[in-house]
């Protein structure tokens, strides 16, 4: 898992009219009343009500996709357009994470820049039913210090299928300039499969500290040895 956070490392996520079939010129522009074959007037509806029937479509389908992977209070339940958990398998491995929308750091002039995967690199193979340590190295790459930070898991509901992680791992206080190895025990299922769990830098208020950039991970391959 490679990945830069931080303020030098944002990068970027990603009216016409209509002709109305069926309808003149001047019945799309007025709306107003034409003669019938018979010689009675009949009124022309606005086309500006078919457009408006088409915009208001529009909107609840949008509205629908929007909600569909989004939380009661509206945040996103996948905000860094990963893949969704419940799909990944070992074939997957590694996953590919996309960059969430582009945003400035908590603190002005934060910054952090992912060194290593200590222990566990991606795709490790390991037991079922094991406990092991995982450990990422990161750097403080900016000019705040980091007091009371912590790596808080993005999946908080922990399904007896998934890896079994604290809430939210500790990192020791890191100067600006300073090197910090972050540990966490995990636990595997009893069941095969492959393990993708996520974090996000949180500072001692609990706030993201980098919510522009992509999560922390582990992914490890689970398998009956």
């Amino acid at each position: 898992m490679h990945l830069a956070i931080g303020s030098q490392a944002l990068r970027s996520a990603d009216e016409t009219s209509a002709s109305v079939p069926g309808l003149s010129p001047d019945e799309i522009a007025g709306g107003v009343p034409a003669r019938g074959s018979r010689g009675r007037l009949r009124f022309i509806r606005p086309a500006a009500f078919a457009t408006a029937a088409v915009t208001i479509g529009a909107v609840v389908l949008l509205v629908t996709v929007v909600n569909r992977d989004s939380t009661p209070d509206g945040h996103s339940l996948n905000p860094t357009g990963s893949p969704s958990i419940a799909a990944l398998s070992p074939a997957g491995c590694p996953v590919r994470s996309t960059n969430p929308p582009p945003a400035l750091p908590l603190h002005e002039g934060d910054a952090a820049v992912f060194i290593a995967d200590v222990t566990l690199p991606d795709c490790t193979r390991v037991g079922a039913g094991k406990t092991m340590t995982k450990v990422w190295r990161l750097k403080n790459a900016g000019t705040v210090p980091w007091k009371g930070y912590s790596l808080r898991r993005l999946d908080v509901t922990q399904r007896a299928d998934q890896c079994q992680t604290i809430s939210d791992v500790p990192i020791n206080d890191t100067q600006p300039g300073e090197m910090v190895d972050i540990r966490t025990d995990i636990t595997t299922p009893r069941k095969p499969g492959l393990c993708y769990v996520r974090f996000k830098m949180v500072d001692a208020s609990g706030t993201v500290v980098f919510p522009g950039s992509r999560p922390i991970n582990f992914q490890i391959i689970v398998e009956e040895l």
